[in-house]
């Protein structure tokens, strides 16, 4: 306590604005210490020379079993053919574990619900410890996959073409008494699951009506995507969806947003004749192929980015059935790039192929952060199977070239007895080619400093730091008023220079376990939700909500976010928020370069009459500030925001419910 109370009282960790930026950052570091003490190299060739040797795998290591062991969290399927028993079977048992599959209860009058198949019953799953990957192998996979809370779906081919699989779906869930009644909850809660690298079905339509942590990548659906659906059998318009994340990917039939509120797609494709339709308010499309088709009166408005200037692909996993060998595929840094790159995957330039006895593959039961940091020490890739890791130290990145890997929404978290940590997850200085994917990352009891945090100063050795992909953050949701809070200052800290993040949901949870109820007083704190004081740091996709004082903290030079969602606390009151001039997305005073592109804010201020000052706060004097499509949204409860961007705009409140409030 005593520690939390000194952190608390930090004017950068209680997410306020600082004056400079030399000021702020010796904010940042003032009364602490790094685990160790990275020497500031100043000669090219020095550093060059450390990073060569940094990449290089240790003489002395031990190489790992390939195949690997897998645990009981891990499905690895054989295709059709080799598979011996009912797949679909299978399959249903999988999804059954967790939740419930149901036809909509309205009958033969509504003739469109065979159409939609029914709904997902997932009620008290959304907290649990299950965690699940099912991992195809390359053929073909005559089955359907319902993908549940916590499941993943992943091909195992050097490309989507590998794995073809009838469908995969995730359709509307239901109320608490287990049935779906309007347009909420639609598909509010479908959080935490994934699909990747398959190929769907010829002309097979695909249901995946998802909201945040629920990515879709490097999929070719040779059928229509339809990401919201209508509920109570064709009585309603779309059912609620609160947004989400796509890349990498192929639709044959184009894309139907329905009632997302915001979407975001990166790199992806819809041909000819085709297109991306609808959407509740904003839809982002980075480097993506295809006609955004607008309709009659729509409130949603789109934003368009010709090309995504700085990415790489998610790492994934291959199998070769020749080799009977697993590979960890690491794909190569792109620039300016436009549509999909697993097409070039073909040719091995544009991957680092890792053979799997080079990779560390972890179990939740065993594994400990001590463990891990030795196999990165000794140079090798860490994946992280399905399950949670209760740690009692920190999991360090001490080498360039580190790859993490989660599979199936592994899930990292401070360890009962744990102390104090300053991050759960560290990237040491001056690293280079740095990959993090695929891992939910939970606050404890005791309380740090940051969940993840990266470097500790913004100078960097080389333009490609790393990179970050689908990290999720979560601030409580798994207890009741009844167990002790959990709490750390920040979900993400940015320090180095050059990372790129590419779909982050950090959250502080709105409601909690096992009743589902609101939580209330500004349990479970967290005062900001990102804070990035690193330079030339791009993001793709940033979702942010619930953390009581700003969201988001931008203190670095030449920042660039593609897509931003954020939903205010709903706990908080007029004094401890609206009268601090807490906002949504805060760039720093001193700021001159930064990009912002498709981006809202919305409250739903549920206990208390809260009026925030601004959705946004930028410098006003600095030309080289750009925002474009940014707006406010009064969603439900009371007061609201009195301006979108510092002083311009005007107020969004309950006499503009549901329409988003433009300025740029």
């Amino acid at each position: 306590a005593a520690v939390w109370g000194e952190l608390e009282a930090q004017p950068l960790a209680a997410g306020r604005r600082p004056p400079a930026s030399t000021m702020m950052f010796f904010s940042l570091c003032k009364g602490r210490q790094p685990r160790e003490e990275v020497e500031q190299v100043e000669q090219v060739e020095t550093r060059n020379m450390l990073l060569d040797s940094a990449l290089a795998p240790a003489s002395k290591a031990m190489k790992e079993s390939n195949p690997p062991t897998w645990p009981a969290s891990v499905h690895v399927i054989e295709p059709d053919g080799k598979f011996v028993g009912d797949k679909q079977e299978l399959f249903d048992n999988i999804f059954s574990d967790g939740g419930k599959y149901s036809v909509h209860p309205w009958g033969a009058e509504f003739p469109n619900t065979d159409r939609y198949g029914g709904y997902f019953n997932e009620t008290g799953r959304d907290f649990c410890a299950k965690r699940t990957v099912v991992l195809l192998k390359p053929g073909v996979h005559r089955a359907k996959f319902n993908v549940g809370f916590y499941n993943s779906l992943m091909g195992l081919g050097r490309d989507p073409g590998a794995v073809e699989i009838d469908a995969f779906e995730v359709l509307n869930g239901v109320g608490a008494d287990g049935v779906q009644h309007s347009l909420s909850p639609g598909a509010l809660d479908n959080f935490w699951r994934s699909v990747e690298n398959v190929t769907t079905a010829q002309g097979r339509s695909i249901y995946y009506f998802v909201s945040q942590a629920s990515p879709l990548r490097k999929v070719h659906i040779r059928g229509e995507l339809r990401l919201s659906g209508p509920v109570g059998g064709g009585i309603y318009d779309w059912g609620y969806a609160s947004g989400g994340f796509a890349a990498d990917s192929k639709v044959d039939g184009g894309v139907e947003f329905g009632g997302q509120q915001q979407f975001i797609t990166r790199n992806s494709e819809v041909p000819a004749g085709c297109a991306y339709k609808h959407g509740a308010w904003s839809n982002v499309l980075v480097g993506s192929k295809g006609e955004y088709q607008h309709e009659q009166n729509q409130l949603a408005r789109v934003t368009e980015v010709p090309c995504t200037e700085r990415i790489a692909e998610k790492p994934y996993i291959m199998f070769e059935e020749a080799e009977n060998k697993y590979f960890l595929m690491v794909p190569q840094p792109e620039h300016n790039k436009k549509g999909v790159s697993w097409e070039r995957y073909a040719d091995d330039s544009a991957t680092h192929k890792i053979d799997f006895e080079n990779v560390y593959v972890a179990d939740a039961e065993t594994a400990t952060a001590a463990t891990i940091n030795a196999k990165i020490a000794e140079g090798k890739a860490i994946v992280l199977t399905p399950g949670v890791y209760k740690i009692s130290e920190p999991i360090i990145v001490s080498r360039s070239g580190t790859v993490i890997l989660g599979l199936g929404m592994a899930t990292v978290m401070p360890a009962q007895d744990a102390l104090w940590m300053d991050s759960l997850v560290f990237v040491r200085d001056n690293l280079q080619d740095i990959r993090i994917a695929a891992v939910l990352l939970e606050a404890g009891s005791r309380g740090s400093d940051a969940l993840l945090k990266w470097g500790t100063r913004r100078d960097s050795i080389g333009p490609n730091t790393g990179f970050l992909y689908d990290i999720f953050c979560r601030v409580g949701g798994d207890r009741d008023a009844s167990m002790p809070e959990v709490m750390t200052n920040t979900m993400i800290q940015i320090n180095s220079s050059n990372v790129v993040g590419d779909n982050l949901w950090l959250w502080r949870a709105d409601h909690e376990g096992p009743r589902n109820s609101g939580v209330t007083h500004s349990r479970n704190k967290v005062w900001n939700a990102m804070q990035v004081n690193g330079d030339n740091v791009i993001i793709y996709g940033l979702f942010a909500e619930h953390a009581l004082h700003d969201q988001v903290v931008w203190n670095g030079e030449n920042g660039k976010t593609f897509f931003f969602q954020c939903e205010l606390p709903y706990d908080v009151t007029q004094q401890n928020f609206g009268d601090a001039g807490y906002s949504g997305y805060v760039i720093g005073d001193h700021v001159k370069e930064h990009d912002l592109r498709g981006a809202g804010v919305y409250t739903f201020f549920r206990d208390f009459d809260v009026h925030a000052s601004s959705g946004f706060r930028a410098p006003e004097d600095a030309n080289g500030i750009r925002l474009q499509n940014i707006f406010c949204v009064f969603l439900n409860g009371q007061g609201g925001i009195d301006h979108v961007l510092n002083e311009k705009g005007t107020r969004t409140g309950s006499d503009s419910q549901g329409r988003p409030n433009y300025i740029c």
